[in-house]
This record gives C-alpha cells, structure tokens and sequence, in this order.
C-alpha cells in the first residue's frame, strides 16, 4: 500500500492559491516599474527644459517665449505630481501583493512539512509492521522445529 496524504487536495490547493499571488505579484511589479518609469522620463524631460530655458534666458530670450516654458514646466510638473501619486499607489498595491506571496508561501510551506512528516510516520509504521510480520514467522519458525 503506498503513502496517501490525507489533505492532498487541501496542498493542491494551496499551491495554486500561491502560484496565483505569484502572478498577481508578477504583474503588480511590472505596473509599477511602467509607471516608475514613465515619472522618471517626465522628470528628465522638465530637468532638460528647464536647463534649456535657463541657457536661452542667458542669451536672450522674448517674453511670450519665456511664458511658454514656463507653461510647459508647469504642466510638466502637474503631470509629474499625478504620476507621483500614481507611483506611490502602484508601490503600495506591490508591496501588498508581496506580502500576500509571503502568506501564501509560509502557508504552502506548512502543507508541505505536514506531508513529510505524515509520510515519514507512514514509513516508519511500514518499517514496524515489517519487524512485526518478520517476528512472527521467525516464531513459526521456531514453533516447528
């Protein structure tokens, strides 16, 4: 008779539950490094305006000019602190997901460590009930001599 774990299905489960959070945490990762991303070009393209901006007002610069990067920076800058938001949101939501994967990895891991030692019991009975069989027919034995 070989080893049967009780709560099979039970494991089964739980792996599944955990290759899920996987995912989910998979997927919320690469959301935020998208959306980290798209901050860090919105940052990078004000930074070289504003060098651009300065570099011309040394040289010279009209005023409507002027009032027009100032309104690009200034929309630059709105858009920045919306994706800022939106960061800090998708961090959140990230480091959620990964505590969940914890979760679920500890609980898997408890799953797990009860099937080996269920099974290394079952083994171990296997191994008794063996000794035991073996006693008795080495009394037969003894018996019929």
């Amino acid at each position: 008779m070989s080893f049967k774990f009780a709560l099979q299905k039970v494991l089964e489960v739980k792996d599944f539950e955990k290759t899920d959070a996987e995912r989910a945490y998979t997927e919320s990762v690469e959301e935020f490094e998208g959306v980290a991303t798209q901050l860090y070009e919105l940052l990078k393209k004000k930074e070289e305006l504003v060098e651009e901006t300065e570099k011309k007002l040394i040289r010279g610069l009209a005023i409507s000019s002027i009032q027009l990067n100032e309104q690009n920076i200034s929309f630059l800058q709105t858009e920045i602190n919306k994706l800022q938001l939106s960061t800090q949101k998708a961090r959140q939501n990230m480091n959620e997901k990964e505590k969940f994967l914890l979760f679920k990895t500890v609980d898997l891991k408890k799953y797990e460590k009860m099937k080996k030692i269920k099974q290394a019991q079952y083994l171990e009975n296997e191994k008794r009930e063996e000794l035991k069989f073996l006693d008795e027919v080495s009394i037969q034995q003894f018996v019929r001599r």
